[in-house]
């Protein structure tokens, strides 16, 4: 199918021996910069021979899972940048008269739910100064409503001038906002308007060409890119599933996660909890209030964990876990869910994921519906008193994502397919086959 796309500009040659040019092409990323996980999908692709900028979707600081990064303003600025660091894109250096001057032409009202609401927003003037400065070979929203909106936007000031564009879908971008009245036209505008398009899960990718996408595909691997299985312990290490004696449960509960819910199976299944840890991590209010009332009341041992940004220390914790519960009523593919298979732990998702394309449901793990509270109660009872059953799933789950969740592999499977993007844009290759494939 044609990639046709918006006109990317050649970056001009930078004098002093810099590699500013077409032999180095520059993806300028619209993410969240305290995101673990957008650090660890740059991690994945970094110092494979493209350079890579973020700009903050809003104004945080960096996560340290980034490692080496450098502020960038301007063209000069990426002389000395290896392509394996990152660089963030200087916000500040944007003039408040150049941002409203864009604001007046487009009175942009930024997406931003209520719990993002105390912070600032970039907008679509910082982006259209990026990529004016940078001239980036393609422009990467990593998230549709955050990234993919002020991408819209942006798109709409440049017209001609924005590049080649690649959107990333995580978790719930399309699969649930696709539902809803307010995002529904503007979603599938978008993805007819995209040059390429990367899922987390073949379900995403079909809903997209239900929609109206048409070009270039990336194949199906995690946004969260992979672990270096290389550099990471083996699963005879970690202590036998049926020997541990902790419970992790995902905390989250809101517009999407259902912790509640499990908290609710928890209490009715406490009989067989007596003797377990049961510790919930990214809790709110209600959460954290609920789980005392259920341990006073039930006697259980409950207590909320703190949040680990450095990954190896989340890896260790949810190791120390028998089983982990995250449910949801949307959802792609969890990343606790990949982490879980990793380190031997016997997961339980809601079947509103992508968890299907990962496990064999019943028999290496447990989907349920989010809304079936009794239901989840049995599955966290059978977990709990199945030895056999945990322990035999240790082993194919850790193959499965050793195959395909490894950041060696699907590092260069991203960097071929960002290589395919660039090139064509450059050329402008009639044909590009949409690839529906996902990584196995």
């Amino acid at each position: 199918m044609a990639l046709n796309g918006a006109t990317s500009m050649s970056p001009p040659a930078v004098p002093g021996g810099g590699q500013h040019n077409e032999a180095v092409p520059l993806v300028l990323v619209l993410g969240f910069p305290d995101s673990v996980h957008v650090a660890r999908w740059l991690k994945t692709v970094g110092g494979r021979g493209i350079r890579f900028v973020i700009l903050p979707v809003y104004d945080a600081a960096l996560s340290r899972e980034f490692g080496p990064s450098r502020l960038i303003s301007g063209p000069s600025d990426l002389i000395q940048m290896p392509d394996h660091e990152v660089g963030v894109f200087d916000i500040s250096s944007v003039p408040p008269e150049e941002i409203a001057q864009v604001q007046e032409e487009l009175q942009y009202v930024p997406w931003k739910p209520d719990w993002l609401a105390h912070l600032k927003m970039t907008h679509p003037a910082h982006v259209a100064a990026a990529i004016r400065r940078l001239r980036p070979a393609v422009v990467h929203s990593l998230v549709v409503q955050f990234a993919g909106y002020l991408a819209f936007a942006s798109r709409q000031y440049l017209k001609q001038e924005f590049p080649t564009w690649l959107l990333s879908n995580w978790g719930s971008d399309i699969f649930l906002y696709r539902k809803l009245q307010d995002h529904e036209a503007k979603i599938r505008e978008i993805l007819c308007m995209i040059d390429g398009y990367h899922a987390e899960c073949d379900r995403d990718l079909r809903i997209a060409t239900q929609m109206g996408f048409r070009r270039f595909a990336f194949p199906v691997i995690p946004a969260s890119g992979g672990m270096d299985f290389s550099r990471f312990q083996p699963l005879h290490t970690f202590e036998r599933p049926s020997s541990r004696r902790e419970i992790l449960i995902k905390g989250y509960h809101g517009w999407a996660g259902r912790a509640l819910h499990i908290l609710a199976a928890i209490h009715m299944t406490a009989d067989v909890l007596l003797h377990y840890k049961i510790r919930i991590s990214l809790a709110g209010q209600a959460v954290s209030e609920t789980a005392s009332a259920i341990a006073e009341t039930d006697g259980l041992d409950i207590a909320i964990e703190p949040y680990l940004e450095n990954h190896q220390d989340a890896l260790l914790r949810l190791a120390n876990a028998r089983i982990v519960v995250g449910m949801g009523i949307s959802d792609g593919i969890s990343t606790t869910l990949l982490e879980a298979m990793a380190v031997g732990t016997f997961p339980i998702q809601g079947c509103n994921s992508c968890g299907n394309e990962w496990i064999e449901a019943g028999r290496t793990g447990f989907l349920v519906s989010p809304h079936d509270v009794g239901g989840l109660a049995k599955a966290i009872r059978r977990a709990v008193e199945d030895d056999s059953l945990v322990d035999a799933a240790a082993e194919p789950n850790r193959r499965v994502v050793e195959n395909r969740w490894d950041s060696r592999i699907n590092g260069e499977i991203a960097v071929r397919s960002y290589k395919i993007l660039i090139e064509s844009a450059r050329k402008r290759l009639p044909d590009v086959e949409l690839q529906t494939t996902a990584n196995s």
